[in-house]
């Protein structure tokens, strides 16, 4: 997904992570490899279908808003089957890019434990219906484990070099950090990310960090989070602005 237009922190997912925050380092979301739901469990015998419905008041990738500051409505549904693999589609209102109106993430992979390690290995595509060269694939990667009631998880996204873009190959490059605040129902959240290569508007590297907090009621999840971003070249002001970003996110 590529920050080249006028582009938070996508709220979607099956596990209580920061609604707001999956957007944020952004399947995105609003989909990157760390917006991607870890998956509902399944019970070892056939596959479970997750259902998630968002709106946020503003939908930001890697720091960069996809809704020029506008609320969104976001969705997705993933398949999990019990060998690990999963499948699903995730899309979101966004103004990103001209001629598109929506996003639609596709993905899919594997899910695994290496000694209390779990890791995420798969692929996402980005399509933006109605825009012109502006779609785009990344291969991902994340292991997250947990310290005490902490969880933290380190990711990588690499998209190669695509013709339709007509530009170079892409990094990202993140890490997350949760924990649950003792003796209240509230989940502090932290997402720090560093994207060089085609994947940044002024072909400077790019810096990205988000810090939040998350709620849950039932099956919903209500966040609040700083969403910013910083180039290391120039950059339009558009482009490097922080926001503080609300969330609401349905799982069924």
């Amino acid at each position: 997904m590529l920050d080249t237009k006028p582009v938070i922190i996508a709220a979607v997912t099956t596990t209580p992570v920061s609604a707001a925050s999956e957007q944020a380092s952004g399947p995105r979301p609003n989909r990157d490899p760390d917006a991607i739901p870890d998956g509902k469990a399944t019970d070892g015998i056939k596959p479970v279908v997750s259902l998630n419905a968002s709106v946020v008041s503003d939908y930001r990738f890697r720091g960069i808003t996809q809704s020029a500051g506008r609320v969104a409505v976001q969705g997705s549904i993933e398949v999990n089957s019990p060998t690990g693999f999963y499948t699903g589609i995730w899309g979101s209102s966004s103004s990103a890019y001209e001629g598109a109106h929506t996003e639609f993430d596709f993905y899919g992979g594997y899910r695994l434990n290496v000694t209390s390690v779990d890791v995420d290995i798969g692929i996402i595509s980005y399509l933006y219906p109605g825009a012109d060269g502006v779609s785009s694939a990344e291969i991902y990667a994340t292991a997250a484990k947990g310290l005490g009631d902490a969880t933290i998880k380190l990711g990588i996204s690499y998209a190669p070099h695509q013709s339709e873009l007509g530009q170079g190959d892409g990094l990202y490059l993140f890490t997350d950090a949760l924990k649950p605040v003792p003796g209240l129902p509230l989940v502090v959240h932290g997402h720090i990310g560093r994207e060089t290569g085609m994947n940044t508007i002024t072909g400077s590297p790019k810096l990205d960090w988000l810090l939040g907090v998350d709620t849950h009621a039932g099956p919903a999840t209500i966040s609040l989070a700083w969403v910013d971003a910083r180039y290391s070249g120039r950059g339009s002001q558009d482009h490097r602005s922080g926001s503080v970003v609300a969330a609401v996110a349905l799982d069924f």
